[in-house]
């Protein structure tokens, strides 16, 4: 982890990511509720950011912090490669990009973007797993998921819901809640087998300073 806490490293970062968002600077402080001369400062390697704004930076660019700590070639870098979508809600029986259900798009760097989606959390079901009401979840759409990964699946005919996936056992699957005033959701295998149940995608990033 070489040049940790380097200005000029932050700084080269910084104009990476601002350049491949194409967005301007001034709208950036606004989304990010900095002041133009602080970012500014940022920007030209004047002075180091705090870790939160780091942090609020990397969610932003939808990058690691270690992405903008760390030095590294821009051909190490992910490139942007579009706008995601964000999704508000995912109701049954509708394909998970339906037009309707679209609410805007966000800069993401990531690679094979058409993988993906945002989808904005409605509820505190996962709150306790850093995931509150109305922040956004990138997901990476797959159909599979790995014991204790965080999924958006459909069940039951409802609208797409964030938990947990837990495999009990070769039968049964628990979506798990994080958050004790609610339940787990008790799935049988052979549901997801029959499309009755599932997985849409699993969370990658949690986006929360909105």
């Amino acid at each position: 982890m070489a040049n940790v806490g380097n200005k000029e490293v932050m700084s080269k970062n910084i104009k990476f990511y601002v350049e491949k968002i194409n967005k301007d600077r001034r709208e950036i402080c606004k989304d990010l509720n900095v002041s133009y001369s602080t970012f500014s400062d940022w920007y030209n390697g004047n002075k180091y950011p705090r870790i939160d704004k780091i942090e609020a930076m990397a969610n932003y660019f939808g990058v690691q912090k270690s992405d903008l700590i760390e030095e590294h070639s821009n051909s190490n870098v992910i490139n942007i490669s579009g706008m995601i979508p964000i999704v508000g809600k995912i109701p049954a029986g509708y394909p998970v990009l339906a037009q309707e259900n679209i609410e805007g798009y966000m800069p993401t760097m990531v690679n094979n973007p058409d993988e993906y989606f945002y989808l904005r959390v409605s509820g505190v079901s996962m709150v306790n797993a850093g995931i509150p009401d109305g922040s956004l979840v990138l997901i990476h759409k797959q159909p599979c998921a790995e014991n204790g990964e965080v999924v958006a699946c459909r069940v039951n005919g409802d609208e797409a819901t964030l938990k947990r996936f837990k495999p009990v056992n070769k039968n049964t699957v628990v979506l798990m809640p994080e958050n004790p005033d609610f339940q787990p959701i008790i799935v049988s295998t052979n549901d997801f087998n029959s499309g009755y149940a599932e997985i849409i995608g699993v969370a990658k990033q949690v986006i929360t300073n909105l």
